[in-house]
């Protein structure tokens, strides 16, 4: 059955019903520890290994890529058994209370090791770095899969997104200015990162446990699963579904650029323009408290100019600001610091809401697509990207870094770099970034699902029953 008006459609195939506040909350709640793991040791895992341990910032970055590229088969596995699990807690719990517990105790291990000879060392962080993508991905695939379970709303995904973000926000200033504080409040050597470890080590278990325990346990507009597809026509499926596709290569470039940011700033931060541990503190905090504060305006500028445009505009804010800090040096002034927050935190706000929100939708297409619910399955392909995005750009940094003459130091001492090595951090922190997007902008272009699209699917599947596969 079709319908020649897109405003028949919308109203015969979509769902409004509107989410509790609690469940809301409860939802966006586990993001918080999300980001402190992902933003930390992205930023300062490197900064301590290069001037705390007295490693190069390329044995750090060779590190993570190796810790995320072994973990990285894993995430498929979890997407697949989190979508069939069939437990008293329902599918997704086990895998969230399981990441919530990995996830401390890795963090431990990263920020706090013991003291031990150089090779002992580097095996312990192997070990503390597999354990750590382990967890992240055991919350993090089946987290990323409850939008899509928890409302059939197209608009409704996107404020139930917009908690999400808010406690993205609050995780990431919890990330890059608590941490530094911490740091900073420990004398900046290994006391502090210890330290600093054990406090977000028991916010990361408290948010997400939070998450696993307030997330309903049966989900009613799930749809029962259809006839299993084998696993090449899974792979096939997949391909099929292009709005994923696109999605899906525009967070390549995503990812690679957030990661280029965060293992540089906090360097950028001590070598070029010297504001040191308080400049992150007085840049995360605005960014951070702009994006949360963003939100309203992000959900309507979605639900007004449509999701695809909404995250454009945040792609142009967020380069536009990258690009600024090319052309920063020790004059800077807590003004300029401030107002790069703030366009920063515009961006990245529309960034992270529209992104979450578009995947949710790609997930709901799915199922109509398929008769299958498979949004771990899906999610863990996010993951899988993720992972390698983050491990690759990290890597290649640290090469870029080390090729370049960057000086490691040891007791958070800092060095006058050479002028190439600054050249480096400028261009990891602000040029290759918006490169990033430039292309992310490409395959956002091509993204066309839309709500008058998911809508007439739903319509001509009968609710999710894979006809538009046959």
């Amino acid at each position: 059955m079709k319908m020649s008006g897109s405003k028949d459609i919308a109203a015969h195939g979509r769902s409004d019903t509107r989410l509790g506040i609690g469940t809301c909350i409860g939802f966006g709640i586990g993001t918080v520890g999300v980001s402190i793991m992902l933003n930390t040791v992205t930023t300062y895992f490197p900064a301590m290994m290069s001037t705390v341990l007295g490693q190069s910032p390329e044995i750090a970055g060779y590190l993570l890529m190796i810790s995320k590229l072994a973990d990285a088969v894993i995430d498929v596995a979890i997407g697949s058994l989190s979508d069939r699990a069939r437990t008293r807690w329902g599918r997704r719990k086990p895998f969230l209370l399981a990441g919530a517990l990995l996830s401390a105790i890795s963090f431990v291990m990263l920020f706090a090791p013991p003291v031990m000879s150089e090779g002992t060392l580097l095996l312990w962080m192997i070990a503390g770095l597999v354990i750590y993508s382990t967890a992240y991905s055991l919350f993090n695939v089946p987290y990323m899969a409850l939008p899509a379970e928890l409302t059939d709303g197209f608009h409704e995904r996107t404020r139930l997104i917009s908690f999400r973000t808010v406690f993205v926000s609050i995780g990431q200033l919890l990330a890059m200015a608590g941490t530094a504080w911490l740091i900073q409040s420990g004398g900046a050597g290994r006391s502090g990162f210890a330290t600093m470890g054990l406090v977000m080590a028991l916010i990361i278990a408290g948010s997400m446990t939070a998450t696993a325990l307030a997330v309903p346990i049966k989900h009613g507009t799930a749809p029962q699963s259809g006839k299993h597809l084998p696993g090449f026509a899974q792979i096939r499926a997949i391909a099929r579904n292009r709005p994923f596709m696109m999605l899906l290569g525009a967070k390549v470039f995503q990812f690679l650029s957030f990661a280029s940011v965060a293992s540089t700033m906090l360097l950028y931060m001590l070598n070029v323009v010297g504001v040191g541990y308080s400049g992150q503190i007085a840049f995360a905090v605005t960014q951070n408290v702009i994006t949360a504060l963003a939100m309203p305006l992000w959900v309507w500028t979605g639900k007004r100019f449509g999701k695809r445009r909404t995250y454009l505009a945040g792609v142009v804010l967020f380069c536009l600001t990258t690009l600024s800090w090319l052309f920063a040096d020790h004059s800077i002034t807590t003004l300029g610091i401030v107002l790069r927050g703030i366009f920063g935190g515009l961006g990245s706000g529309a960034i992270i809401l529209m992104s979450i929100s578009m995947l949710g939708d790609t997930q709901a297409y799915d199922r109509l697509l398929t008769g299958e619910a498979r949004e771990g399955l899906l999610s863990s392909a996010i993951a899988v990207i993720e992972k390698v995005s983050f491990a690759l750009g990290v890597a290649v940094l640290g090469v870029f870094l080390h090729a370049l003459g960057y000086v490691p130091t040891t007791g958070g001492a800092i060095v006058t770099q050479p002028a190439n090595a600054i050249l480096a951090l400028k261009l990891g922190f602000s040029v290759i970034p918006a490169m990033m997007f430039a292309i992310n902008g490409l395959f956002l272009w091509a993204y066309d699902l839309d709500e008058d699209k998911l809508a007439a699917a739903r319509l001509e599947t009968n609710e999710g029953t894979g006809n538009a596969l046959a």
